[in-house]
């Protein structure tokens, strides 16, 4: 049964590849997982059904390339040096780390296999993509799967009883809250959010009611997954958006005050997010005393674990393998994605991380710049704002190796770098100027 599904997706996308990424678009989101059991204390294996389409996809446009001669096979972006290297690197660190016998082949090729996947994704959709009037149709599915994951969310909470957390579908059972991830959906309403708030400073009229309306639709249940990380991404998210906007700081600063005033004004969730994030370092759970800068506090478990995380991976992951890490699984889960950074890769893998996000930001950059249509610029504003909000709740999450974050991102970047490219195209310019 699975060989003839299989074969059936890979027809499909054959024939008709524009579909298969909008099919691909809905299952980021909405795609049950299918767990293999354990491979060690910290990490399981776990596929989800969009990990196959992903490949089966994948592999037809491959062949449809390979067989049609009117179209590049590759196109060449900003980023995509900045990712081989960063692949290479992976792959090399963890051949060096299975020849030590620090890790075992078994456990870190399914985790190798993750990380390739994204870049399967970003190049894909780089190449499917051929006009801006597709890359908004393609928007649009991605709002409505916004629409319908929130949905989800609220539902979940408010069915799973005391102690649940806003989560994506499929993410845990229902009635079964402690076995949620509310980061993995903190960290895509990062990025949805993201492209909401530059849209609302970028945009007009219908753009600007249809963002205002979403936003109050999507914040609360954000502020439902209780996800410390997630809400310091949000605030490093929104002061980088008041920096590189120059329009309607005065209206952006108008709704953050509505907002806090519409959260402080609903009692039972104010309390909850102010609980939540009063226990990181005060109260019963606050049991652990860190002293960092000649600065004493105290930190309950679960932050105390992420600061020794960190801690671990200066003293003594970096000084056994400064250069190309342990590989991937090297280290465990790692708690944050600087530590796992760090031990997995080394320095010249950390700095090869740096160096591809870097480039997706000069790209979103000179896209903002490049382009008129305020939807347009609001993408690329939104992907840079998001960019370092993921970034500022890899503090206490893997956020860059999370399946329901990454390939929401790595479809936007791909979005973007094909803008990138249209503006770049002698052709495309010549067009637009006639």
């Amino acid at each position: 049964m699975g060989a003839t599904a299989s074969l059936l997706v890979f027809l499909f996308a054959f024939f008709s590849p524009k579909l298969s990424l909008a099919l691909m678009v809905v299952s980021m989101l909405f795609s049950p997982e299918i767990g293999f059991g354990a491979l060690n204390s910290q990490r399981s294996v776990v596929v989800r059904y969009d990990d196959i389409l992903l490949v089966v996809i994948f592999f037809s446009w491959l062949a449809r390339s390979a067989i049609r001669k009117d179209t590049a096979f590759v196109t060449n972006t900003p980023v995509q040096k900045p990712i081989i290297l960063y692949t290479s690197l992976c792959v090399l660190s963890t051949m060096l780390g299975v020849l030590r016998g620090d890790i075992r082949f078994e456990v870190s090729v399914f985790y190798l296999m993750k990380y390739v996947e994204y870049f399967l994704l970003y190049f894909m959709t780089v190449n499917v993509l051929e006009s801006k009037e597709e890359i908004a149709r393609y928007l649009r599915y991605a709002f409505f799967v916004l629409l319908a994951v929130t949905v989800y969310a609220y539902f979940y909470y408010f069915s799973s009883g005391s102690g649940a957390r806003a989560s994506a579908p499929f993410e845990a059972p229902l009635g079964k809250p402690q076995e949620s991830e509310p980061a993995s959906l903190g960290g895509y309403y990062l990025l949805a959010m993201g492209v909401l708030l530059a849209l609302f400073a970028e945009g007009g009229g219908r753009q600007l009611a249809y963002a205002l309306g979403t936003l109050a639709f999507v914040f609360p249940a954000f502020l439902l997954t209780f996800s410390r990380a997630s809400y310091i991404g949000f605030a490093l998210m929104a002061l980088a958006l008041v920096i590189k906007t120059n329009k309607r700081r005065l209206a952006l600063l108008a709704m953050v005050i509505v907002g806090l005033g519409a959260l402080f004004a609903t009692r039972g969730l104010s309390e909850k997010v102010r609980e939540r994030v009063e226990m990181t370092y005060s109260g019963q759970y606050a049991t652990h005393d860190v002293r960092f800068l000649g600065i004493e506090f105290r930190l309950e478990e679960s932050a105390y674990i992420r600061y020794a995380s960190l801690s671990e991976a200066f003293t003594k992951w970096l000084p056994q393998h400064p250069v190309l890490g342990r590989g991937v699984t090297g280290v465990g889960l790692g708690d944050t994605q600087y530590t796992l950074l760090i031990g997995e890769l080394g320095m010249v893998g950390f700095f090869s991380f740096f160096w591809m996000l870097y480039s997706i930001y000069s790209a979103a950059k000179d896209v903002y710049e490049d382009y008129e249509e305020p939807w347009i610029k609001a993408v690329a504003l939104g992907l840079i704002i998001s960019l370092i909000g993921l970034l500022g709740q890899a503090i206490g999450v893997n956020t860059f190796i999370i399946v329901r974050i990454m390939e929401p991102f790595w479809f936007l970047t791909a979005v973007i770098m094909k803008l990138y490219v249209l503006r770049r195209n002698p052709k495309e310019i010549a067009a637009e100027q006639a």
